[in-house]
């Protein structure tokens, strides 16, 4: 038994990001990883001569200023190397090509759908708006259930106030917003071919904003977290991957420590980046608290899970830089996950850049096919994967595979050297990710904004990740470990934020 001040379940970004900051307050953590790689859903691997990433493809977060670079030389963590994502986007829709090319979009929207100038123009202005409201300078909000009711209030009217497009257009459904802006389905369908998700229209805006505008770690994503891990090791921390955590010790209402897979035992406070209801299932006792729990996330709905297909390519296949590929029909939009099946779900196909080491080109095309699909993959009792399993695996990943070859041809049908599909199942084993959600709890209307608290009801039990505030993203996950870092630091008389603030106003 060793004991800590903080244990952390998970080297996620959520987690490695609290670590951190923790750490840098001379705070002993611990980060207990159960796979040999750190990063969560923002790691990298090697298949036959490609290195794929698991779906993330550009970061806008990345650029200098902005928040994951901040986070990192706050830690002192070693600068990332980029390289820019300046790429077009190929846009299939019912079978017909639409390109849209970086720097010049709204003039390809425009002569894509001629007849629609006007819609093309208001659709572009609100989203223009909204991302200038969303990235006015104001400074980060603090939780909301930090906020007594006149905080709320007086943060509720200078909403209205000071982001009235982003009040009006960007917290409604994307659906409910489209069908307002246009009557063309075609024009829909481009728009929401991006991010083929049921979310608010928020999400759609900045996703068009950013557009051909990311960064890409010239060591794939997988140099976040590696950096992150370093500059732990640097301020005493410590990462112990191939430890899977079984047990969250508790006793009177009150967690100690944690127990391993292999049966090692680790005491101090508890901080999870897995899911709130993995790590509820952890907890052997206390029964009537963990109920009370469960019991209060029961209802809320859960981001769609996604399928991905790692694609290497030869370099006789020309991209003709290409860096998205989108293929959808003009009734997508109008579906939820659970309306689509191998032969009609969006497919968005991320081109990646082609590391000096790399033999071949990788794709990631990622496809949101529901956790429940086909009776929760044909998995069996305990989702143990079984020959059932296997079976429907290779017959959704050969239909994709034939849908993307139709769409762009013989050449690159000759191009293709290997090719493999995980699956929601897969995402939820590797990442303790409820359903094998990419980004968290849902982002439509109803859910959007309702956060969980990151202190749980168990005394020194806390959350960190996509499941708290301030939500998903590579960015919100580093977040969320700032700002539990900042809470757990005033009982020591740290006010992280001015020290945070301090540092960089005064560079």
């Amino acid at each position: 038994m060793d004991k800590y001040d903080f244990i952390i379940i998970g080297a996620g970004m959520g987690g490695l990001s609290a670590a951190n900051f923790l750490a840098k307050y001379n705070k002993k953590v611990l980060v207990l990883e159960k796979h040999n790689i750190p990063g969560g859903l923002v790691t990298s691997f090697q298949r036959k001569g490609a290195h794929f990433d698991l779906g993330i493809h550009g970061l806008y977060e990345l650029e200098e200023g902005q928040a994951i670079p901040q986070f990192l030389e706050y830690w002192d963590a070693t600068h990332i190397e980029t390289v820019p994502c300046r790429g077009n986007m190929a846009c299939y829709i019912d079978g017909k090509k639409y390109m849209f090319r970086h720097g010049t979009i709204r003039e390809d929207f425009e002569q894509s759908f001629a007849e629609y100038k006007e819609d093309i123009d208001k659709l572009f202005r609100v989203m223009e708006t909204i991302n200038k409201e969303m990235f006015s300078g104001t400074e980060a909000p603090e939780p909301p259930y930090d906020m007594n009711l006149l905080q709320m209030i007086s943060f509720g009217m200078k909403a209205k106030k000071q982001k009235p497009m982003f009040m009006k257009y960007g917290i409604k459904n994307a659906k409910k917003i489209l069908d307002k802006l246009t009557d063309s389905e075609e024009l829909k369908a481009a728009i929401y071919s991006y991010c083929p998700y049921p979310m608010v229209f928020m999400a759609f805006a900045y996703q068009w904003g950013v557009f051909s505008n990311n960064e890409y770690p010239k060591e794939g994503m997988q140099a976040i977290p590696d950096a992150a891990v370093k500059s732990l090791n640097r301020m005493g921390g410590t990462v112990k991957l191939n430890s899977e955590v079984v047990e969250i010790l508790v006793k009177d209402e009150q967690a100690y420590g944690v127990r391993t897979k292999d049966g090692d035992e680790y005491h101090g406070q508890v901080i999870s980046n897995a899911s709130p209801q993995y790590t509820y299932q952890w907890i052997r006792n206390e029964e009537k608290l963990v109920g009370k729990m469960q019991k209060a996330i029961e209802g809320k709905k859960i981001y769609p899970s996604i399928c991905a297909m790692f694609i290497a390519v030869q370099d006789t296949y020309d991209f003709e830089n290409v860096d998205c590929i989108t293929i959808t029909g003009t009734q997508d939009y109008k579906l939820a996950p659970e309306g689509y099946n191998a032969e009609n779900a969006p497919i968005v196909i991320n081109v990646y850049p082609k590391r000096e080491c790399d033999k071949y080109r990788s794709l990631v095309a990622l496809i949101p096919l529901a956790y429940e699909y086909q009776n929760f993959w044909q998995t069996e009792a305990g989702k143990v994967r079984g020959e059932a399993y296997k079976g429907l695996k290779k017959s959704v990943e050969d239909v994709l595979l034939n849908r993307i070859k139709s769409h762009l041809g013989s050449e690159f049908t000759d191009a293709i050297v290997s090719h493999e599909l995980s699956t929601p199942m897969t995402y939820e084993r590797y990442t303790y990710s409820q359903n094998g959600s990419f980004m968290g709890w849902s982002a439509e209307e109803k859910e959007y904004g309702k956060y969980m608290k990151q202190r749980t009801d168990i005394k020194d039990l806390y959350l960190v990740g996509q499941w708290v505030f301030p939500g998903f993203g590579v960015a919100g996950v580093m977040a969320s470990g700032y700002y539990l870092a900042k809470e757990i630091l005033k009982n020591d008389g740290i006010d992280l934020k001015k020290d945070f603030t301090d540092y960089f106003s005064g560079k």
